[in-house]
């Protein structure tokens, strides 16, 4: 694996496990040096044993002010940012109409409204820098997704976010993009119980990609997501890249 990121510095949030862990190893193996964040300490731990030294904080994404701090701190440790990975979120089941007014709000605040707080925070070492940034969507963002109405509003905000963003910070030369990946092989949606009364014919379908039916790994994902903060991407900003296996065409 090659050093496109050495002497870099990369914040990756949700890194305890899934597609922020195998992101995480990822820029780590390419030289970057990588400031860890989620709320399990033990996660952190167990990822600092696989990759080394790494600056671990631990945060909770349920609150904003928590949220922004967390990314001032990265900054403050490291003494720069030249990468983002928001990727820390929530993933929540519900017929819309027994979706209660908190349910709600939790997730649209630990999906987009805690993404929007870091980048606030964060904006002042990427501007230094003329760094980069990837907001992790989802094909729930543009094709939606039955009984998950919120989670699927969320991550539409995060790619107009990643857009939005795009076009406001192109003259300081601070990159932004979105991915979405489709059906990964994560704990995202583990301990939640089977939702009652819902239609099969609803849900999400598989991949079509021979091999990959049963979904992706988060290593195909984090592959993504190296590509779009290196010099290779220079060119790219204010795209959605979509991660599927063909789930979401024809």
């Amino acid at each position: 694996m090659g050093r496109r990121f050495a002497g870099k510095v990369a914040l990756v949030t949700g890194t305890a496990g899934g597609i922020g862990r195998a992101t995480a190893i990822r820029l780590a193996g390419e030289g970057a040096r990588v400031v860890a964040a989620d709320r399990d300490r033990d996660g952190l731990a167990r990822l600092a044993d696989d990759i080394g030294p790494l600056t671990a904080l631990v945060y909770d994404a349920a609150n904003g002010d928590a949220s922004a701090a967390m990314a001032r701190e990265a900054v403050a440790a490291e003494g720069r940012l030249d990468m983002l990975v928001c990727n820390a979120g929530i993933y929540r089941r519900g017929h819309f109409e027994d979706i209660a007014r908190e349910e709600w709000d939790a997730v649209i605040g630990v999906n987009l409204t805690s993404v929007a707080r870091i980048v606030q925070a964060a904006l002042p070492a990427l501007r230094e820098a003329q760094g980069s940034a990837v907001l992790l969507a989802s094909t729930a963002a543009t094709h939606g997704i039955a009984y998950a109405a919120h989670y699927a509003a969320a991550k539409a905000g995060i790619v107009a976010l990643a857009k939005s963003l795009a076009v406001e910070f192109a003259p300081a030369g601070v990159r932004f993009n979105a991915v979405a990946p489709g059906r990964v092989k994560t704990g995202i949606s583990a301990g939640l119980a089977p939702l009652e009364r819902q239609d099969p014919s609803l849900l999400v379908r598989s991949p079509r990609l021979a091999g990959l039916t049963e979904g992706g790994e988060p290593d195909d994902i984090a592959g993504v997501i190296a590509f779009l903060l290196s010099p290779d991407a220079r060119y790219v900003s204010g795209s959605l890249v979509s991660a599927d296996g063909a789930q979401n065409v024809g």
